[in-house]
């Protein structure tokens, strides 16, 4: 027989060869076995089983890659915001109030060192630490994420917290500094921001920053 099998040349085969069921299905005669049968019906079960679970597979995906567009849509948001602030004032607006808005922050703050952080650096609302505490809350790296730590960061109680190191090939006071971002949940922050999204507006963030600085 050429060419490929259909259904007909299946049944047509075990109605011809009782002996093919009697050997494999353990019942003989003619017609649909109730071994083949109920065989059939757990191939079936498990195949709508598979594509249940490749379905809602699927819908993770989507709704993954849907979250991620909105994040990417605020990293460019808060980008334009950046580069429109013609000064420090407008930077120091734009941190503490537009970019908690854009992400769905609690709150926003810039960290600089004590050793080299500017003149009105607290009167534009940065908070000024020791360079240690910064890299305390850090945690010895470049990134922190998890529960909120350190106290004085925010002026209420945050879920959690992302701390990003800004560009440490930036001269100071850029190097050193840090963004620290509030979280309305636990779950605000994971790893994947981390390491792409975040690091990318932290790096923003300290470009603009040595701009305005630059510019006077």
């Amino acid at each position: 027989m050429s060419g490929e099998l259909d259904e007909k040349d299946v049944l047509s085969f075990i109605e011809s060869r009782p002996d093919f069921l009697e050997t494999h299905f353990g019942q003989g005669g003619s017609g649909f076995s109730p071994n083949l049968i109920d065989a059939t019906g757990k191939i079936a079960a498990n195949a709508r089983e598979e594509a249940r679970r490749l379905s809602q597979a699927n819908q993770s995906l989507l709704d993954a890659a849907a979250t991620n567009m909105l994040h990417w849509q605020a990293l460019h948001h808060a980008t334009l915001g950046f580069l429109a602030c013609n000064d420090l004032t407008s930077f120091a607006q734009m941190l503490d109030e537009e970019l908690p808005v854009i992400f769905g922050l609690a709150g926003a703050r810039l960290l600089m060192p004590e050793q080299s952080a500017i003149p009105q650096a607290e009167e534009l609302g940065f908070l000024v630490l020791a360079a240690d505490e910064i890299s305390q809350l850090l945690a010895a790296g470049s990134i922190y994420l998890g529960p909120a730590k350190g106290s004085g960061l925010f002026s209420t109680p945050v879920a959690s917290m992302a701390a990003i190191a800004l560009p440490d090939q930036l001269p100071p006071p850029i190097a050193g500094s840090a963004l620290v971002l509030a979280g309305r949940d636990e779950a605000s922050f994971t790893p994947e921001q981390g390491q792409t999204l975040l690091t990318n507006l932290a790096e923003i963030a300290g470009v603009c920053l040595l701009a305005r600085l630059e510019t006077g």
